[in-house]
């Protein structure tokens, strides 16, 4: 690798002369071209006709009173539509609302017929049952009295015949 070397300050004193000289005369440059336009600036009489912006004053308020005038009908009846929609919309969704709460109460109604029905026979199956029992209770006693006095059994059966 070569070594680099690096530039004397004088090297670099040089340059920034140069750059500066350079500098100075972009802007005498530009100096003269502004003291020239303000002269001409000066030299030129500019009328204005008052009568001419008015008009165009009021020509332009009038395009743009009919621009918002023609974006005001659009906004209301895109706002009547989409208000017409969102009624159509809410009154079916209220339409649901309202038939899902009728099936859910009826539902509810007839699960509680069914369940009090339910426990009224459960109620009533539960009595039978316990009658039943009682029953075979009442039979199996008698069995055995006629098991264990076998002439009783003998005279109830002659008598059952008659």
């Amino acid at each position: 690798m070569a070594k680099q070397t690096q530039p004397k300050v004088s090297e670099l004193i040089e340059i920034l002369i140069q750059q500066l000289s350079q500098f100075e005369k972009t802007i005498n440059d530009r100096n003269k071209i502004l003291t020239e336009s303000i002269s001409k600036l000066n030299t030129i009489q500019v009328d204005f006709n008052v009568e001419e912006l008015e008009e165009m004053k009021e020509s332009n308020r009038k395009i743009l009173n009919k621009d918002f005038n023609i974006f005001h009908q659009q906004t209301v009846k895109n706002n009547k539509e989409l208000l017409k929609i969102h009624k159509n919309v809410s009154s079916k969704r209220l339409l649901y609302l309202i038939i899902l709460n009728v099936f859910l109460f009826s539902v509810a109604g007839i699960s509680m017929y069914v369940s009090i029905t339910n426990y009224i026979s459960q109620t009533e199956y539960n009595d039978i049952l316990k009658e039943k029992n009682d029953l075979r209770e009442y039979v199996n006693i008698t069995n055995d009295f006629f098991s264990k006095n076998p002439k009783t059994e003998s005279y109830f059966r002659d008598w059952l015949k008659k």
